[in-house]
């Protein structure tokens, strides 16, 4: 574990999920995407902002950078596309991803046996 005291509960529980699972080959990534590449905000011409682009994300629902989660079983070159989805910050992302991640796991040890 981390060298630090956790002062949010919920996420210690949820990195020592993910540590657990990393040291059993588990790889978990989490992406950020730059909306901004995407087309669904562009940069005001005079100020040089971040704004939403009209025609797709006119009311700015879809944030500037979004996070995608990845998960990798041990020895997998794909991703687990039923734990595979977007956030709009690393917390969100961990928050959805940990209960669904352990449910996942222990369904794939279950299989092993």
């Amino acid at each position: 574990m981390m060298d630090f005291r956790w002062s949010n509960e919920a996420t210690k529980n949820q990195f020592e999920l993910f540590h657990k699972l990393t040291k059993q080959g588990w790889r978990i990534e989490l992406e950020d995407i730059d909306q901004l590449g995407n087309g669904y905000w562009q940069t005001d011409d005079v100020t040089g902002l971040p704004i939403p682009n009209q025609r797709l994300n006119s009311f700015g629902d879809v944030s500037l950078v979004t996070w995608s989660t990845y998960v990798y079983p041990p020895k997998a070159v794909d991703w687990v596309e039923d734990l595979n989805a977007s956030f709009n910050s690393p917390l969100e992302a961990y928050e959805w991803l940990a209960p669904r991640l352990s449910k996942y796991a222990k369904k794939c040890q279950r299989e092993k046996k």
